[in-house]
């Protein structure tokens, strides 16, 4: 409570202090104004004139209120902008035409009167603005004693042009911008007094003669195919350059784009993705004033989903989740925020903990993200993928239902498709579970599938950052492993697209782009960490893991898709093999099976249920690959050492 006093009271110092401050400078500059303006007119006059003080105090008094009526006493000195200058002026027109009338009143307004004032008048709106301009003017004209780094930036339009003004602005940020290069600007052009020296290949001249010490790329939608070129061929020139970087528009809030908006590459830029279309009225009307709950909501996708659907304002949010440690940090984010997050510590296999929340909560839509994402882990403890990825989603699934749930989400994996290990096997079948209990009763069940997804625990780039900081190995597990990628935050804007979309009863498929092979991604890394592969870092294959596969796909082989009113979102054609009744009795089957530990019996009915799993244990031998569905595609063991576990 002391703490809170204090910085109140030393914030309304703060602003009085300002206030008297500009109030000082604008009497001095009004005043100067009116000494200038009486020895302009001076010579003129027939009759010399007294100095009209009376006069000037009026006019003074009236513009001193118009420049408090445009708030001119509430900005800061440093950055007084063009907007502000319009403001002044503004003020001291109104101000003026305000003392005329009270001059008319009280004394008589004659030729001389009237220009005096006009006079008068444009003295003020160059000495008012003068005075509030001059700080940030010697800023930008006084040249810092201290050593700045020598930057360049690549964007000339108005995303560049707010970062070089925040530079000139702010001497904390120790830059000192000496070119600009955009090919979409005409070269020779300045901004802020630095030349536009061309375009990108001009830039890459400009860096071989030049010393610089860091390239900001101010050009959101700039293709991430080709600033991978560009980074590959600076790092080539000069490895220890600094390349900062303005995200996609859709990382920027709507304040002006400053120095602050910039951070270092990360994989995210360079893997080729266009940024994402999101119709954000769509999306807000199916979450704004409803009720939403996220199980799981403590992992990468569900603390994301918690995170997007909080900003369009839902009654209540619930996230529920079995780990209260990643719940803790999640309240923890939300705490003093405008939507409350909920906390909830519970587990989807506890079916009854699970329906008293759920009759207490009442939710109108729950974001189903619980789920065994671990490949090799769930290979190895496959009764559990069962517990959560079935029993856990059809246990969800059967409570939606009974409670009138409006909207059932479920998020799906690309390993649903073709599967070679357990995880994707209960993918697929809870996929089958939403499909099946869709249209039996109110509930709309929908599914949507998506690859892999960067910076999530257990992704591969954490993993490799780790081993890179550690001075390697890099390991991955087979040099022609390619899989799909996209960031969290654009899957989750596309899972919650596709679910304002559903009906009820689609598996949707997003848009992944092209496919990136691991070797590669690896390698980018290194060089974003400044270092060689093989040189500075080595490279490591240790060979593929249980349940593993060359080539995640989206699509089984008997599944084709539909076009959506969304680019990037389509619907897959799902032909259900069994009946309702079928797949329940098969489900209670698997759990018996997986209880007795009668694993051959157990993989035997994982493959009935779902026809496209590929594992064949009788046929794997030590030194072979896994079964994969690239059958255009050979690998050749014989360059490679590799020994993969049964």
């Amino acid at each position: 409570m002391v703490t809170q006093s204090y910085s109140t009271g030393n914030k309304y110092v703060n602003k009085f202090t300002r206030a008297v401050f500009f109030i000082i400078g604008d009497i001095s500059a009004l005043f100067l104004s009116a000494v200038v303006a009486y020895l302009i007119l001076y010579p003129f006059t027939s009759a010399q004139k007294p100095f009209p003080v009376d006069h000037i105090l009026i006019i003074t008094a009236s513009v001193l209120l118009g420049l408090a009526f445009f708030r001119m006493y509430l900005v800061s000195w440093r950055y007084t902008s063009l907007s502000d200058l319009v403001r002044i002026i503004l003020a001291i027109v109104v101000g003026g035409a305000f003392s005329l009338g009270i001059a008319q009143f009280f004394f008589q307004v004659g030729n001389y009167e009237g220009a005096y004032t006009a006079l008068f008048l444009i003295n003020g709106v160059l000495f008012v603005g003068g005075f509030r301009i001059s700080k940030r003017m010697y800023q930008g004209l006084v040249p810092s004693r201290e050593k700045k780094k020598h930057a360049i930036i690549f964007g000339g339009e108005s995303e560049g042009e707010q970062i070089l003004r925040d530079i000139l602005t702010k001497n904390r940020w120790n830059l000192t911008v000496h070119a600009i290069f955009d090919d979409r600007a005409m070269p020779g052009l300045r901004l802020h007094g630095v030349q536009i020296l061309g375009g990108k290949q001009k830039m890459i001249d400009y860096i071989k003669i030049h010393p610089v010490d860091q390239l900001i790329v101010a050009f959101p939608e700039f293709p991430k195919s080709e600033l991978k070129g560009i980074i590959d061929e600076v790092k080539a020139i000069r490895p220890e350059m600094d390349i900062k970087i303005l995200p996609s528009f859709h990382s920027l809030t709507d304040d002006p784009v400053g120095v602050r908006n910039i951070r270092d590459v990360s994989i995210e830029d360079i893997l080729g993705r266009k940024p994402v279309r999101i119709d954000m009225d769509s999306i807000k009307a199916s979450i704004n004033g409803k009720i939403v709950m996220v199980t799981g909501g403590g992992g990468s996708i569900g603390s994301e989903l918690v995170r997007q659907c909080a900003s369009l304002k839902p009654a209540k949010l619930i996230a529920l989740d079995i780990d209260e440690t990643d719940l803790f940090h999640i309240e923890n984010e939300f705490k003093g925020s405008e939507t409350e997050v909920i906390p909830c510590v519970a587990s989807i296999i506890d079916e009854k903990k699970m329906d008293q929340i759920l009759r207490s909560v009442k939710p109108d839509i729950i974001f189903h993200a619980a789920a065994y994402k671990h490949v090799p882990m769930m290979e190895n403890f496959p009764e559990e993928a069962i517990k959560v990825n079935v029993g856990g989603t059809r246990t969800m699934a059967l409570l939606a239902c009974k409670h009138n749930v409006k909207k059932f989400v479920m998020i799906s994996t690309d390993k649903a498709v073709n599967p070679a290990n357990v995880m994707g096997a209960t993918k697929r079948i809870a996929e089958e579970i939403c499909m099946a209990y869709n249209g039996i009763y109110e509930t709309r069940f929908i599914s949507v599938r998506f690859g892999n997804v960067l910076g999530s625990r257990g992704s591969v780039v954490p993993l490799f950052i780790d081993q890179i900081k550690n001075g390697g190995p890099v390991t991955i597990t087979d040099p022609e492993m390619k899989r799909y990628f996209m960031t969290i935050p654009e899957a989750v804007l596309l899972v919650m697209q596709a679910s304002s979309m559903g009906e009820g009863g689609e598996v949707f498929v997003l848009d992944m782009g092209d496919p990136v092979k691991i070797l590669d991604m690896a390698k980018d890394l290194i060089r974003l960490h400044n270092l060689e592969p093989y040189r500075d870092i080595q490279i490591e294959i240790t060979g593929m893991r249980p349940g593993e596969k060359l080539f995640e796909e989206l699509l089984n082989a008997e599944e084709g898709i539909l076009k959506t009113e969304h680019e990037e979102i389509f619907k897959a054609i799902c032909c259900r093999k069994m009946t309702t009744d079928e797949l329940e009795v098969h489900i209670s089957r698997l759990f018996e099976l997986s209880k007795n530990g009668n694993m051959d019996s157990f993989r035997s009915l994982l493959k009935v249920i779902v026809p496209t799993y590929t594992y064949k244990e009788s046929k794997k031998v030590e030194g072979s690959s896994p079964t994969t569905d690239e059958p255009t595609i050979k690998r050749s063991d014989n360059k490679l050492n590799v020994k993969t576990k049964a």
